[in-house]
């Protein structure tokens, strides 16, 4: 088994059928799926089961309570088989070649460790919305993690080795678990992001980034402290903490009208 696509599902309806669908229709097809359901009550956990009677690739799990992504995922990971890993989030579309182009790229550059791509927006209704500008040099990747996050955690393809050397996300961050992740493995591989679009990502305002985002922000500033903390960054990168650590205490208006009319990001 080459990749095993690992997803968290709570409460997913009416979106996790597509996304599900979009992993099963591959081009590349040595691939296992791996979905825990996590305590929904919509008819998630029935769905999923339906998928898993008609396709051998696909195995469920069922938490009988919300235990939250961050263990669901390190569940799902225990029992994965493949030599590397590919996250996929329940409300997002990957494009057909997106396992197929990233494992090749992986599998042509033995010194990246994690590779993720380029994604646009979608909204509830599936339509393209905008696209996001994507770090792509690998050589700048390591360098801006400290201050940013620059991938798509549902896009990412990472050496099953590597996520076992960290022991897997952290269970102590709830919020930003990806974010602590990448700065983990920073010191032990290089990254990249392949240029071409493989992945649309849904915007809408129940997604955990707008329900909990002063605790993500809360959260990341905790990642770059730690990373910080095990001299995987120099001391003088602490500057990068103090923009996000004010934004997790102002009022979430006040955030969002600065992050449009200030830096000129766009929220969807």
């Amino acid at each position: 088994m080459t990749i095993s696509v690992i997803m968290s599902v709570h409460n997913g309806i009416p979106y996790v059928e597509n996304a599900i669908q979009s992993i099963l229709e591959q081009t590349y097809r040595d691939v296992e799926f791996l979905i825990v359901d996590d305590g929904s009550t919509d008819g998630s956990a029935e769905l999923l089961a339906d998928f898993a009677k008609r396709d051998s690739r696909e195995r469920m799990m069922t938490n009988e309570v919300n235990l939250g992504l961050t263990k669901s995922l390190n569940k799902v990971l225990r029992q994965t088989q493949g030599i590397c890993i590919a996250r996929m989030d329940a409300d997002d579309i990957a494009l057909p070649s997106r396992l197929e182009k990233q494992w090749n790229f992986l599998r042509t550059h033995p010194e990246i460790g994690m590779v993720g791509t380029t994604f646009e927006w979608i909204n509830d209704t599936g339509a393209l919305i905008g696209q996001p500008t994507i770090m792509t040099e690998t050589h700048k990747l390591h360098s801006a993690l400290i201050r940013t996050n620059p991938f798509l955690h549902g896009s990412i393809l990472i050496r099953k080795t590597l996520l076992d050397e960290v022991h897997g996300y952290n269970e102590k961050f709830t919020k930003a678990q990806d974010y602590d992740l990448w700065l983990r493995l920073s010191s032990l591989c290089q990254f990249a992001n392949i240029p071409e679009i493989l992945m649309q990502k849904r915007m809408n305002k129940t997604m955990i980034s707008f329900q909990d985002e002063r605790e993500q922000m809360r959260f990341a500033v905790k990642a770059r402290w730690d990373a910080i903390g095990r001299n995987d960054y120099p001391v003088w990168t602490i500057i990068y903490l103090v923009k996000p650590f004010i934004a997790s205490l102002l009022p979430l208006p006040i955030v969002r009208w600065a992050r449009i009319h200030l830096f000129g990001q766009k929220i969807y």
